[in-house]
């Protein structure tokens, strides 16, 4: 994964997908505002603080297979959503998801 600065400049594009989010024992159910290979953003009913870590599982069968990540909060803002940059990855969700960024057309850019 890329540092905590870089994470930032990868290509984003807009797109809603469903995300099951896990911080400890809670569960809770987002949509996507945008996605990245090194994050996304999300549109959630609980605001989460800086710095909280969460594992995140989404996907759009069959354009994007269900994929698991760690991730961590790096800004949260009401009425904007709650930026996370992925923490971990397993080597093939992160070809998967590089293959699903790389495909979207370039318009789709958040």
């Amino acid at each position: 994964m890329l540092a905590s600065e870089e994470w930032k400049r990868g290509r984003r594009f807009s797109t809603a997908l469903t995300v099951v989010l896990a911080k400890g024992e809670d569960h809770y159910v987002s949509e996507t505002k945008n996605v990245s290979d090194t994050g996304l953003c999300l549109l959630p009913m609980v605001l989460f603080p800086v710095g909280t870590q969460v594992h995140l599982v989404f996907g759009r069968p069959p354009d994007l297979p269900p994929l698991s990540a760690q991730g961590i909060v790096r800004w949260s803002e009401g009425g904007k959503g709650v930026g996370v940059q992925f923490t971990s990855m397993s080597l093939d969700d992160q070809q998967a998801l590089l293959r699903f960024v790389q495909a979207q057309p370039r318009r789709e850019q958040a």
